[in-house]
């Protein structure tokens, strides 16, 4: 009769331990829910630069907000740079290419490292001189401003002699505003792939 019990109380256990399973369960799924809902606002463009003002490389003042409905390409460059921004130039070439072979329209930005060298003049000039397409929009801001989108876009850059150190980094968002992909320097050789779904 002992032996019984044992083995009566043992078959209980599980479904006594159920309703704190199902507990933990549940708030482990709310708790991803969470973070899930939390990482797509962190990685909201519009929500946290829509109304910030940049100057164009015509003079005119824009905000993020005014490219709204349509995918946004963006990265961070400047015009004295002699290596990492042409790469980056190039591999913006080649991601809009794909997307007009696509029939998508998107927008191509460029915002400043160094927004106290690069007026609408040197953007002009920078333009010019690569032959890159007349509808990219090359930006310049305020310093607290460029420091604040490079931390939100994940480049990570530095002032090393005259010159700005910082990583390759293009990234992709939807027409909502929403991040889509972080295109890396590794990456950058199966863009079809990267771009699948924009």
């Amino acid at each position: 009769m002992k032996q019984s019990m044992a083995q009566l109380d043992r078959a209980r256990l599980p479904v006594a331990a159920a309703p704190a399973r199902l507990g933990r369960l549940a708030r482990l799924a709310f708790a991803l829910i969470a973070l899930t809902f939390g990482a797509a606002a962190s990685a909201q463009l519009f929500s946290h630069f829509g109304t910030v003002h940049w100057v164009d490389s015509d003079g005119a003042v824009h905000t993020l907000d005014d490219y709204k409905g349509r995918p946004v390409v963006i990265t961070m460059a400047y015009t004295t740079c002699r290596k990492t921004c042409s790469a980056s130039m190039l591999v913006l070439r080649e991601m809009q290419d794909i997307l007009a072979r696509r029939s998508r329209d998107a927008v191509f930005v460029v915002v400043s490292y160094d927004p106290s060298h690069d007026s609408p003049a040197e953007w002009r000039s920078y333009r010019e001189a690569r032959k890159l397409p007349a509808n990219w929009h090359f930006l310049s801001g305020a310093e607290a401003d460029t420091r604040r989108l490079a931390d939100f876009l994940g480049l990570k850059y530095w002032a090393y002699d005259e010159h700005v150190m910082h990583d390759f980094r293009i990234v992709v968002f939807g027409a909502d505003g929403n991040r889509k992909n972080d295109i890396s320097w590794e990456q950058r050789l199966n863009l079809e792939r990267e771009l699948a779904g924009l």
